[in-house]
């Protein structure tokens, strides 16, 4: 039997016991990484209200949520497919699942390096569920006596195919999203109170940073980007430093939150409207909400054909849409010069004192960008100008000027005529804001 016990190289001896072999198990404490708690999942303050003080509704909502999406502690994802099984099926299944291999070998090359050398005392599964498989195979190994050589091929397919839980996700959001965003997305961390603009509420469904035509719920490309590039000009940190397969599991868990926070406000309108609670309602409300960010995908707002250049010509056509109050009118908000400071920005509060004109849709005060900054926060490529002035801004009162008509039903501002205003917002930016 020399050779084939598997938690040894092929050139140990075979003369320790069985039970001091399985001594070796109890590494799971050994390797975890330190990372914040689970924080509970507590009642979105806006659905209490819509609920008043009737007890069997806010024990409904309570008991009706946790059977769809779990506890923070566990939580669940009630739609069909999710995560790597997502993954797999989208158009380019392939290539996403190459990418995750690829990130993990990165992540866990120390792991890999032990397991090539029979080394499995060095093995360290940092995640709760690549901790609870790899001890899984390595109690399988040893009551089978599988050969050190099979168990290191299936320990590194392990390895590289790994994909977090959303228990997974729910402890690595814990350590380096709760902060700010709170413990159910609603951007009521702890130190979101000190931040401004605050952490995004993404409990609404509702994103400003896509590459979609509004109004949509983001596509798992929107949601990765943003945690890869952060958002300029706002405490919203790139998450870079995170591996691809840690990235896509956030994105799942982000999700959740927001489906669960929009099922949760839908059901608790629906009472205040009916004036009663139907516990089969809940399923319907989620369905509602699941068939929105499937329509995602179809939304893609994409411009055909080449990116033209910046041209004198072209700046000097985007300037005079800029300040056509029949076309762009975006001297209104941003005023003349680009600074944010048009007259439809601002209106006499209450007490006699000019004060921001419009809300976002989280209820805070926005004034427009001032654009001689150069702070894009949905990004500062051409397409990503252009999209913000094609698409607007959902939450915002930044409107669609793709989908502006006159009376005659044609479109106001051609595409091509929002690249002469890209080029014109471009120049503002090197005109700079002393």
């Amino acid at each position: 039997m020399d050779g084939l016990n598997p938690m040894r190289a092929p050139t140990q001896a075979t003369d320790r016991n069985f039970r001091a072999l399985l001594g070796l198990f109890c590494f799971v404490a050994a390797c975890s990484e330190p990372s914040a708690p689970v924080q509970p999942w507590r009642a979105n303050s806006a659905a209490l209200e819509l609920l008043g003080e009737d007890a069997e509704a806010r024990a409904g909502l309570e008991r009706d949520l946790q059977a769809l999406f779990g506890t923070a502690e566990a939580p669940l994802w009630p739609g069909e497919a999710l995560g790597r099984a997502e993954l797999a099926a989208s158009t380019d299944g392939e290539r996403r699942l190459a990418r995750l291999r690829e990130a993990n070998a990165v992540r866990h090359a120390r792991s890999l390096a032990a397991i090539d050398d029979f080394d499995w005392d060095e093995v360290r599964a940092r995640e709760p569920s690549l901790q609870s498989a790899w001890r899984l195979l390595r109690d399988e190994a040893a009551l089978s006596s599988l050969a050190p050589e099979d168990l290191r091929a299936r320990a590194k397919e392990l390895f590289l195919d790994w994909y977090p839980t959303l228990e997974d996700s729910a402890r690595l959001y814990a350590a380096e999203c709760f902060h700010c965003h709170g413990a159910e997305g609603g951007g009521d961390g702890p130190t979101a109170h000190f931040l401004k603009p605050r952490p995004r509420d993404v409990r609404l469904g509702v994103y400003k940073w896509t590459a979609l035509a509004s109004p949509a719920r983001p596509r798992r490309d929107d949601l990765l980007r943003t945690l890869k590039e952060g958002v300029n000009g706002t405490s919203m940190p790139s998450f870079a430093r995170l591996s691809e397969t840690q990235l896509e599991g956030l994105v799942d868990y982000i999700r959740l939150l927001s489906v669960r926070g929009e099922v949760e406000l839908r059901m608790a309108a629906t009472f205040e409207s009916d004036g009663e609670w139907e516990d089969e309602a809940a399923r319907g409300e989620l369905d509602a909400v699941l068939s929105r960010w499937d329509e995602a995908r179809d939304k893609v707002l994409a411009y055909d054909g080449p990116v033209p250049p910046a041209t004198s010509e072209s700046i000097a056509r985007g300037e005079a849409l800029y300040n056509d109050a029949t076309k762009g009118n975006c001297a209104s908000c941003h005023g003349v010069d680009g600074r944010g400071d048009g007259p439809a920005a601002w209106k006499i509060g209450p007490d006699g004192a000019r004060a921001p004109a419009y809300l976002d849709a989280w209820g805070d005060p926005i004034l427009p960008r001032n654009l001689r900054l150069g702070i894009w926060r949905g990004g500062s490529r051409p397409i990503d100008l252009w999209r913000r002035i094609a698409n607007g801004i959902p939450g915002g009162p930044m409107p669609a000027l793709r989908e502006a008509e006159d009376k005659d039903g044609a479109r106001v501002v051609s595409d091509e005529e929002i690249w002469s205003l890209v080029h014109y917002v471009q120049s503002l930016e090197r005109l700079g804001s002393p």
